[in-house]
Order: C-alpha cells, then structure tokens, then sequence
C-alpha cells in the first residue's frame, strides 16, 4: 500500500495533547497515530450509514445465574444477527465475562445487544462496531 503525505494545521493546544497521547500509547510517531484515528473515524461512519455487513463484540459482565445465563443463551440463538463465537471467563465465585462476536446488520446487532443489556443480572454490556473495508473479503477462510 503506497503511503501518500499531506498537510494538517490544528490548533497547538490539541496537538501538544495529540502528542501526549503518542507518548502514552507507545505509537512510534503522530501517522501511525492520525493512521488508527482515521480508521476508527471511518468505521464509525460506516456503522452509522448502516453498512449491510458489520462486525461488533458485545463484551458484558454478568451474575452467574442459571436464569441469566439461560436468557443470554436463548437471545443469542433466536437473534437475526449471527453469533460467531463466543468466550467465556469465570472472574470470581458469581461473575463471569463473555466476549460475543456478531456479524449481522447493523439493525440485527443492535437489537441482539440491547436485549442482551435488558437481562435481569447483566450488570455491564459494551457494544464495539466495526466495518471492514468495501475490499474485504468476509467469507474467507484464513490459513496460517
């Protein structure tokens, strides 16, 4: 991927706090930095417009019920949005973690994360979103 330069004038206020951040993350220089900005930037776009195809992980913590975890199984399987995979982690005596992975519409994964976060005992749900590039191929199978 050929790099192309170009110019930005920003106020020396928010670059000198730009920068800081550079420094705190541990990026190399400010493009790689301005690089990851404009991705986010242009995947929240994409999710904004609806983009047919969106990948999203709904993160959520949850009392370790047999009625929670019940619902939160029953929601996943009658979603419109299709649940790639999920992973589940025992953090104490009565929570867990689970890390839910959807590929779906941006209607279908809203909808699977909201009733998600209504579940009596769901106490922290975090949807992120994400949109591949228009070149992405999304049913590829990935050899290593």
């Amino acid at each position: 991927m050929a790099l192309k330069r170009f110019g930005v004038s920003v106020p020396e206020d928010l670059l000198e706090e730009f920068d800081q951040l550079v420094i705190e993350k541990g990026y190399i220089g400010r493009s790689e930095a301005i690089r990851d900005a404009m991705r986010v930037y242009l995947s929240e776009s994409q999710w904004e417009k609806g983009a047919d195809m969106i990948m999203a992980c709904l993160n959520i913590v949850y009392s370790h019920k047999p009625k929670t975890m019940a619902d939160l199984i029953k929601i996943q399987h009658t979603s419109d949005a299709h649940v790639i995979s999920t992973v589940h982690v025992h953090m104490s005596q009565s929570h867990c973690l689970e890390v839910i992975t959807l590929k779906g519409s941006k209607e279908s994964v809203t909808k699977l994360a909201n009733k998600v976060s209504g579940i009596s005992g769901i106490e922290y749900a975090k949807l992120f979103t994400f949109a591949l590039p228009d070149d992405a191929e999304m049913n590829h199978s990935h050899h290593h």
